[in-house]
């Protein structure tokens, strides 16, 4: 349980630097290249585990499996993850795009209502009821149209992500996370490189040492290493354990942001973070 809590506390700490860091090189560095770049670098470092995973419980990957994961690479990195570093380039300050995107929860919600048949529940609505409200709250002083924008994709970012764990469910429970996740990250930067250089978008980098340094830290240690610690937490700690990572993350978020972009949060993203933490509570954690 000790080690769990460390390997938790390791995750949430990596992926809360997600959006302040990517801001930092967001005038440098398409949204597009950081996104390929990023997963790229990170699978390589989930691929060799997984690959041991593979050969150690001869487990067999047929090529509708293969598809499969394929398909949820492009909805988590083409789609989720890109939408979601679009938000950050667009946004006045990360931390907003952050708290929404830890939102997720109740769109998952959504998707296993309609997926899996599962009924709503008193604490499920509850929920769904204080995520609503954490992230209008986030929502209602904004009358430009670049931060409407960056919260609209960050919201999108949050509703494809859903759509990937729902349906990332049986093939992780089958698998294990680390293979479907290392999969799905390599064939999604792939099937992103491909569409990238097809549209003629540019993932040339700078050979500038920060830019380069940020690039290697968010794909080698916030994907790579944060994904491997967080796989880490379920095994030492259960799934409950790892969960906790997306209820630390908006509680450092507005401290994050202040340290590394030297923005002041106000007083209403404390008021939604506790909305987006009791949510992730009622819909992680209760049962009714």
């Amino acid at each position: 349980m000790k080690n769990g809590i460390l390997y938790t506390l390791l995750t949430a700490v990596l992926f809360v630097t997600l959006e302040p860091v990517s801001k930092l090189i967001s005038n440098d560095v398409n949204p597009y290249a950081i996104t390929f770049w990023r997963f790229f670098i990170g699978s390589l470092l989930l691929l060799p585990p997984a690959m041991i995973k593979l050969k150690k419980e001869k487990i067999h990957i047929t090529l509708k499996d293969l598809g499969m994961i394929t398909l949820l690479g492009i909805l988590f990195v083409c789609v989720s993850m890109l939408a979601l570093q679009i938000s950050v380039k667009i946004a006045d300050s990360p931390s907003l795009v952050a708290i929404i995107f830890s939102a997720n929860s109740i769109f998952t919600i959504l998707f296993a209502l309609l997926f899996n048949k599962e009924r709503l529940s008193v604490n499920k609505t509850i929920a769904l009821a204080f995520g609503i409200i954490g992230v209008a709250i986030l929502c209602a002083d904004f009358t430009s149209g670049t931060n409407l924008s960056s919260i609209a994709l960050a919201v999108f970012a949050a509703v494809a992500f859903s759509l990937y764990t729902i349906l990332g469910n049986k093939y992780s429970k089958r698998y294990g996370g680390i293979i479907q996740t290392a999969g799905a990250f390599f064939t999604g930067s792939i099937i992103l490189l491909v569409v990238l250089f097809l549209a003629g978008v540019d993932i040339s980098l700078p050979f500038a040492p920060k830019t380069l340094s940020i690039l290697c830290y968010l794909g080698f240690l916030v994907t790579g290493v944060g994904y491997l610690s967080y796989f880490k937490a379920i095994e030492k700690g259960g799934s409950i354990m790892a969960s906790l990572t997306f209820f630390i993350k908006p509680i450092l978020t507005p401290f994050v942001t202040l340290f590394i972009n030297g923005i002041i949060p106000d007083m209403k993203i404390f008021v939604s973070i506790a909305c987006i933490i009791t949510a992730s509570y009622f819909a992680a954690y209760k049962k009714a």
